[in-house]
Parts: C-alpha cells; structure tokens; sequence
C-alpha cells in the first residue's frame, strides 16, 4: 500500500517537473506582436513569391494569351512595332497578388500566434530589416547601372540629390529628438483657422506654380505636334463623334465632354483648353493635401507632406504631364478623397455615391481609374470589414448601386449622343492592343526603381495588416495605407507594360503618395517613442521623403513659362495649309474621312463631318482596326479620305504605311491630289 502510494506520489512529481520545465520555457518565451509576426515572415514569403514568378508565370501566361488571329499592322511598319509578352504580365500578376496575400497571411497568423524567445524575436526581425536594407540597396544601384539590371538604364536621381536626401533624413530622424525643436514643432503644427487658411493658400499657389507650365497656345504649340491628339478628342465632340461607339480615343473617354462644354463657352483655342486642364489639375492636388491635412489633423504637417508630394510627381515634360493630369491621376485621386471622407464619418457617408464617382473614373481610363476603384473597395474593407454574410451582401448592393447608376448614366448619354449604348469592345481596344500584341512593348529591367516602389506599396499593404491585427484605432490611417499600396500595385501596369524611363517617372506620383502615408504612420510611431532609436525601415521612408525634399529644386519657375505664353510667335502654319489642300475636294456640310494631325478642328472648322473612328493613320496598326475605318467609309458614303502619304511625316508625328494605302485602293479609291506629305484619295465608283 505505501509502495503504491509512494508510486502515485513519484508519478505525480514527474507530471509537476515536467508542468515547471513546460512553465519555465513559457516564461522564456512569448507571443510574436503582429509586427513582429509581419517581419519574421517577410522573407520566406518574398522567397516563395519569387519561387512562384519564376515557375508560375510560363504556366499562366498560356492562360492569359489572347488567341486571336489579329496582330500588330502592316509588319515592319515603325508605328507597328512590338510583341506580345505574356510571361512578363502572368509575372507582374503574380508580383501583384503576392502583397495582398501576405497582409491576408499576417491577419490569420496574429489570431493565434506563435510563441518565440525574445532574443530570437529581434534577431529575426533585425535580419528581415536587414534584408530589405540591401534589396532597397541593389535597386537602387541597379538604377544608377553600377549593378548591370540587363540593359543600360537612364539614372533618376543624380549622387549629388541622393547625398543630399541622406543628409536631410539624417536630420528629420535626429533633429526632433531635441525636446524644445519637438516642442515648437508640435505648437507650430496645431490647426488653428489662421493657419488652415494660409495653408490652403500656399498649397494653391505652389500647384499652380507647377501647374503653369501645362498651359500653351495654338501659336507655341500647333505645329509642333504637341497637345494635338488630346485636343482633337474634344473637338471630335463637336464633330459629332461619341466616344466609346464610334470615336475610338486612346486616352480619355469622358473627359472629353466637360472639356468640349468649357471650350464652348469660353473659346475654341488650345488655350483655354490647357486652362481648363491646369484647373483640374490643381484641384486634383487640392484634394490630396484635404486627403494628408484629414490624415494629419494638421493643416502645417499636411503642408510640409503636400509640397514633396507634388515636387517628386512631377513628370518632367509639358506634353505627357496633362496626358497624365488629370486624365489618369485626376480621377484616381479625387476617388482617394472621397473615400477618406467616407471613412472618416464625412460625406459621401453611403457607398454608392462614391463608386458611382468610381465608375466614372474607370470608364475614363481603365489603367489608373479601376486601380483607384479596387483600392477604394480594399481600404473601405479594412476600415469597416463585414461581420456577417448578411453584412457584406449590404456593403456589396449599395457599392453595385453605384456602380450601375454610373454605367446607366454614361449609357443614355452616348444613346442621345448616337442612338447607340457604349461599346465594351472599344473600351477594351487599346488595353488589347498594347497588352495582348504588346504594341511597342520593352521588356521590364531585372533591378531598378520600380524594385523599390513595389516595395513600398507591399510595405503599406502590410503595414495595414498589421494595424487592424493590432486593433488599432485610426481606421482612417490604416484604410489610406490599404489604397495607397494597392493603387501602386495595379497602376505599375502603366509602366510594366512599357518599361521605359518615360512610364517610370509617370508612375512617380503613385511612389510619392504612398510616401506621403507612410510618413505619417512612422512619425507617429517615432513621436510615441519620443524619437528614440529609429528602426531601418522608418529610416527608408526618412531618406525617401528627403529625397521628395530634394526635387523641389526642380519645380518649373513661373517667370520662363509666363515669357513663353507672352511672347510673340508666328501664326501656325500647319492648319492652313490642311485646309486649303483640302477645300478644292469637298463642299460644306460633306461626310469625310480625315485621318491627318488636328483631323477633326481642321473638319469642324471648315463645316465638314470627319466620320474617321480614329484621330489619324498612326492609331491604326491591326487589320481590325483597318476594317473599322472600312466599315466606317462604307456606312456613311465617304467619297473624300485626306491622310499623310507613305514616306512623309505630318508635323513629325502622323506617318501612314503603304499597306494601309493599298487597302484603302482595294475598297474603290484611287490616289488623288499629294502636297506637303498629304493625300488625297478618292472614291472611284
């Protein structure tokens, strides 16, 4: 009896000893936090999303392949000129999901996470900082070609303005650890109405002192080429044409009829044109700083992110700026506003309003307005994720309400406008063709800038994750970063689809942003730890916004730009001279088909009606394209079609091939009148 109990008794001390021991690891270890969950899976989850673009974009890229017996034409013709890249796109798609995926990865982990000992905790977290370090690193020198990215690249920033960015992020990390510059600092920075109307004021001048430079006149700029497609796309209303039905515009679809109602009440001149673009322009930037002074609660700290915001998205020439605002970011960012608001309790407060403005802006140009549409869906999301079936099925109605609203509304415009609903196939034509036949494509270089943008809007995307894991309470901080990484993600396919240096610096402004938020999430986090020991990332955004800080210096000045615009210049030429080669050939009020630079001014100004689907030869280049200016003529009877001859250029920049001459000969027309590279081609029936 007592061995048994002696038994029982040494029984229960092995279970106490091992119950000790298993306390004792316990107390040597602990629960990973979610950021520290977020770095220590940093690495194995970049590893396996390299293992997948590597080994999962040839497999994909038979899926996404186009099959369609329509290609790039005429071949060999130099404005026909690129090929199909689909393992390029099945990577970036890739590239793209992996973000999204791994914040989703670091929700789920945070529920239950694991437990490590504290050394081991930091030493992984460092060695993933660490990590990122060099890879920002390699980037970075694979830009400035000391590391060979796999072909010569054009360096962005020069040693002297990277130095220089060092130094002043040396300083914003030290300088606010000085308690009386941290105190004056937080005195200056209280929102007072003095202070947010003086703000407001110089973020209207400083945009507009950028913005000036947009602004041109028919003398500077007619004929040199410069403006006239975007121009012509308004005039193109006035001919009668409907965009989306039988206009086929490779740039804006919409904004062309507020341009057209502007000109009409104001002047028909590339003048008031560009004016009117320098005010959407302006108000698009007004409504990123309201964006970074709600963000902040500060109309000083929303200030001093605005201005290196605007100065690092600069783009840095006069003819693409208005091609990208507002046409592309104007629209992505008044969405950006409008969901700020919308998460921070102000209006729109439903959700229709504001993805009806996000079909409109996607209508108006797929590449950035659905990238801004899916991030406003992905931030409202994390700022208030649906707790039920019953909840998202709500969330998902008053979202599709808007959206259909929008669509409805486009649709009986074109039907009053033509008798016709809008066409998908045209809103979809020029996604194919510079995606699926890859017109004048370039392959993506191994290293370089876009590296280090892809990882700043990953680390926002994360960075978010973690936040609604850690339950913090600035939704509106968390939902920002969510838009900022994802608008970044789906708009790099502006510049993965053609990998120059132009698309790199256009995408700018997306980097810029995205900055500009995460700036706010690491001052803060700096501030509540009184500044002390700055973590490497948080020094990444420093540097980076020290570099924002440094562009500043090249801000167009105002003074060359008002000489230009006040200058006396010669009257253009070109027009006039297209005109009075065309008036011998037709008469007032007949249907034509001009397919010269200024087409459809050139027709609405001598009383003609440019039936043409496209503003001139260069933006026909496949055969279906071709049958659609066939099917054109046909329909409508054109008798007269007016094009550049094959060997000319047109104000250096309209060239037509002689296949597409040929063509135009097999449909019942014979070559006519040739002057000063246009041609004239003549119905023979």
């Amino acid at each position: 009896m007592f061995e048994g109990e002696r038994a029982h008794a040494g029984g229960i001390g092995v279970v106490d000893a091992a119950q000790r021991r298993a306390a004792a690891r316990t107390a040597r270890s602990r629960a990973l936090a979610p950021a520290e969950l977020a770095w220590i899976a940093l690495v194995p989850c970049a590893l396996l999303t390299l293992a997948a673009i590597l080994a999962l974009g040839p497999p994909l890229s038979h899926l996404l392949a186009h099959h369609s017996s329509d290609a790039l034409w005429p071949p060999g013709w130099w404005e026909s000129q690129g090929r199909p890249e689909p393992v390029k796109h099945a990577r970036y798609l890739i590239a793209v999901a992996a973000p999204p995926l791994y914040g989703a990865f670091v929700l789920l982990a945070a529920r239950r996470p694991p437990r490590m000992p504290p050394l081991a905790i930091r030493a992984l977290v460092l060695a993933s900082q660490l990590a990122l370090l060099a890879f920002v690193v390699v980037a970075a020198l694979g830009q400035q070609n000391v590391i060979p990215p796999g072909r010569e690249l054009a360096p962005v920033f020069g040693a002297e303005l990277l130095a220089d960015a060092a130094a002043i992020g040396l300083l914003l990390a030290i300088v606010p650890r000085w308690g009386r510059l941290t105190d004056a600092v937080t005195r200056f920075a209280r929102e007072r109405s003095s202070t947010r109307v003086v703000c407001a004021a110089i973020a209207v001048l400083f945009t507009t002192t950028w913005l000036i430079e947009v602004i041109d006149t028919d003398r500077l700029v007619e004929d040199a080429g410069i403006m006239n497609w975007t121009l012509n796309d308004v005039f193109a209303i006035f001919d009668g044409r409907t965009p989306l039905v039988n206009y086929h515009q490779i740039y804006a679809k919409l904004l062309p009829y507020p341009s057209a109602l502007v000109l009409a009440a104001f002047g028909k001149t590339t003048f008031v044109f560009t004016v009117f673009l320098c005010v959407l322009c302006v108000l698009a930037l007004l409504g990123v700083y309201g964006l970074l002074r709600r963000l902040t609660r500060s109309s000083p700290l929303a200030l001093a992110l605005f201005v290196p915001f605007v100065a690092l998205s600069d783009v840095g020439h006069p003819m693409i700026l208005p091609a990208m605002w507002p046409m592309r970011y104007g629209g992505a960012y008044l969405l950006a506003w409008l969901t700020a608001r919308h998460v921070d309790g102000a209006r729109p407060r439903r959700l229709w309003p504001l993805f009806a403005v996000a079909a409109l802006v996607a209508i108006n140009d797929l590449d950035f307005g659905v990238a801004a549409t899916l991030a406003s869906a992905a931030a409202i999301l994390c700022a208030r994720p649906p707790r039920s079936l019953r909840a998202a099925g709500l969330l998902a109605a008053d979202a599709g309400a808007g959206l259909l609203g929008a669509l409805a509304g486009v649709t009986l415009l074109t039907l009053l406008r033509s008798g016709s609903p809008p066409s998908l196939t045209v809103l979809l034509e020029w996604p194919r063709i510079f995606v699926d036949l890859g017109w004048f494509a370039m392959p993506m270089p191994n290293l370089g800038l876009h590296l280090i943008f892809y990882a700043t809007f990953g680390a926002a995307i994360a960075l978010a994750a973690v936040r609604i894991a850690a339950g913090e309470r600035d939704r509106l901080l968390t939902s920002m970063l969510a838009w900022a990484g994802v608008f970044g993600l789906l708009a790099g396919a502006y510049y993965a689809g053609r990998s120059d240096e132009i698309k790199l610096e256009s995408i700018f402004s997306t980097w810029a942003f995205a900055l500009a938020v995460l700036a706010v999430a690491c001052v803060r986090a700096l501030a509540a730890r009184r500044w002390r020991a700055p973590t490497i990332p948080e020094l990444l955004v420093l540097y980076a916004l020290g570099l924002a800080v440094c562009t500043l210096k090249d801000i167009p000045r105002p003074g060359p730009t008002i000489a230009r615009l006040t200058r006396h210049e010669p009257a253009p030429a070109y027009r006039p001279t297209a005109e009075r080669f065309i008036r011998p050939h037709v008469r007032r009020g007949e249907k034509v088909a001009i397919l010269l630079p200024l087409s459809f001014r050139v027709a609405y100004e001598m009383g003609l009606v440019n039936v043409a689907p496209y503003e001139f030869m260069n933006a026909i280049v496949t055969r279906e394209q071709m049958q659609t200016l066939l099917d054109a003529i046909e329909r409508e009877h054109v008798r007269e079609i007016f094009m550049p001859a094959p060997g000319y250029r047109v104000l250096e920049e309209a060239e037509a091939a002689p296949a597409q001459v040929q063509a135009l000969e097999q449909a019942g027309f014979r070559q006519g009148a040739l002057q000063n590279g246009m041609l004239e081609l003549r119905r023979t029936g």
